[in-house]
């Protein structure tokens, strides 16, 4: 069976670049397409980093950088491209933004929204860590709302939001190993968590449906980030997830149940953990509540039924 193919992805740097020269490349390549760009501080060194992971109607950057500012004008717009509405993620650093008459100074956790069909303005005032994700106008307004309601506007770190930028960051470190359909799938994922959490802010041009895809990509992730925790379960994960019962158990049910994924991502976690170097002095019954088992028996015998052999065994077995 062939390998699926990845969508393409792209890094660009400067550190192959002569220091002096470094924000000029920058400015000229990874930044070309963003409309002026400056920066406060000219004299201070000046490096940055960005994957680019992109595909028809969509795309996905994380850039981490030193300051600059970009001011998009209308000279710079393209009346004929499509619609496009940004999401950006700040992971470290503070900068800001101004659109559509609305303007947000953006502090790690912020998620904020930009539209590449009207002038803007953005930048940072230290060295920052961001991701953006950029989809269609008509895609962001089926599942989020009404794009003109956002535009220049921000949405400030709250408890609520922690699943939708959870999903950004496991986006962003997966997505260039993903095949199209898995990218749009996680894609369509992130927007639908977006959706929830602004849900009544703006009104959504048509309701959509998450496609099992969605789903199933939606709820691994979450289990990937509490599976160490004894209680998660289904219910849990419908919703933190904003799932019906129903799409949650039918995206499952030809591997097993959503209960089985939950037991077997922590199996495949505590059999890595067993593998560890860095683990090997560790006792087995403190990986398995470690990976969120509560007794060590139902851990051993799920352990010898999914890899045929005893959690001690694989220990021995190893070189």
């Amino acid at each position: 069976m062939s390998s699926p193919v990845l969508v393409p992805s792209l890094v660009e740097t400067t550190n192959h670049i002569e220091p002096k020269r470094s924000f000029e490349f920058w400015r000229c390549t990874a930044l070309a397409a963003f409309g002026d760009i400056d920066r406060q501080h000219p004299r201070e060194r000046f490096s940055a980093k960005r994957l680019t992971v992109a595909s028809t109607g969509w795309s996905l950057t994380h850039t981490v950088s030193s300051p600059v500012e970009v001011e998009f004008r209308s000279r710079h717009v393209d009346r004929n491209a499509r619609g496009i509405v940004v999401i950006g993620l700040a992971l470290d650093g503070i900068g800001y933004q101004e659109q559509n008459g609305r303007g947000a100074q953006l502090t790690p956790g912020d998620i904020s929204f930009l539209s590449r069909n009207r002038p803007f303005v953005a930048g940072t005032q230290s060295a920052y860590d961001e991701i953006r994700l950029a989809v269609p106008r008509e895609l962001f307004e089926a599942w989020v709302g009404d794009a003109d309601a956002f535009v220049g506007r921000s949405l400030t770190p709250h408890p609520a939001g922690a699943e939708v930028r959870f999903r950004l960051r496991s986006l962003a470190n997966s997505i260039a190993w993903m095949s199209e359909d898995e990218a749009q799938a996680a894609i369509e994922g992130v927007l639908h968590l977006l959706g929830r959490l602004v849900d009544g802010a703006a009104q959504r041009t048509k309701p959509e449906e998450v496609s099992q895809a969605a789903v199933v990509s939606l709820a691994r992730a979450h289990i990937a980030r509490r599976m160490h925790d004894p209680d998660l379960n289904p219910r849990d994960i419908q919703v933190a997830l904003g799932l019906s019962r129903t799409s949650l158990y039918r995206a499952f049910a030809e591997t097993g149940g959503i209960a089985a994924a939950i037991r077997d991502a922590r199996l495949d976690l505590a059999r890595r953990r067993l593998q560890a170097a860095r683990d090997d002095k560790m006792r087995i019954a403190t990986i398995a509540y470690a990976c969120g088992f509560t007794d060590v028996p139902t851990f051993n015998r799920g352990f010898r039924k999914r890899f045929g052999l005893a959690p001690g065994d694989l220990r021995l077995a190893l070189p």
